[in-house]
């Protein structure tokens, strides 16, 4: 059943859902059609297959998340998870994202509850890192929305081989969160600044001014 469900994915991310057929599963897989009918009822069913899925491995790991207890370290194991999470899945999160329309309404309300729970967990954990200083005082169902786009979209234009999952999940903690404190003892590094150029400083000497460009 998990290789029928992970063909029809690359199948309906492929040629879309309406496009995609029984019949081009059947094929891929080497099997009658009417085969396919002893493990699925229809297509409708396989679509939703795909989705419950995706929201199930997203959630798989959510509560381990929410159980740390240092607050930043909390929000960015979740933020961790699911950059990840889609990265190495874009098949399932391509047609989770892209065929929602297509979802029968039989199965909406399963898959936006399992949806709200994940959304829930985030937002909770988007209050306690803004209450703990960790990031900035925004309203917490906007935070955990706007976190969970930034890390969805990587469906989009990730391709393996060439994008690291690990160092997009970094990216996206870095850019959420602001950098942990330095242990007692050791100063941050910073940038060394240039000092500004001075009366008798030469032209040729300034930064950015090309040595060819004639004294005045």
């Amino acid at each position: 059943m998990t290789e029928i469900v992970e063909t029809a994915a690359q199948i309906f991310r492929a040629k879309g859902y309406d496009a995609g057929s029984l019949d081009d599963l059947a094929a891929a897989l080497d099997l009658r059609k009417a085969s396919l009918y002893y493990y699925v009822r229809s297509k409708a069913e396989l679509l939703y297959l795909i989705f419950d899925r995706a929201i199930s491995t997203a959630l798989s790991r959510i509560e381990s998340c929410l159980d740390i207890e240092d607050p930043r370290e909390r929000l960015a194991s979740l933020i961790r998870h699911q950059a990840i999470t889609v990265a190495q899945e874009p098949s399932f999160f391509s047609v989770f994202f892209d065929q929602r329309p297509r979802l029968a309404a039989d199965y909406e309300a399963e898959i936006r509850a399992k949806e709200r729970h994940y959304l829930h967990g985030f937002a909770r954990a988007v209050a306690a890192a803004a209450a703990d200083g960790a990031i900035a005082p925004v309203e917490a169902r906007y935070g955990a929305q706007a976190v969970l786009g930034m890390t969805s979209w990587v469906y989009k234009w990730f391709e393996p081989g060439r994008d690291d999952p690990e160092a997009f999940a970094q990216t996206c903690v870095d850019l959420v969160l602001s950098p942990a404190a330095p242990p007692p003892g050791r100063r941050r590094h910073t940038a060394k600044r240039l000092p500004p150029p001075s009366a008798t400083t030469s032209a040729a000497d300034r930064p950015g001014l090309s040595q060819a460009e004639p004294s005045r």
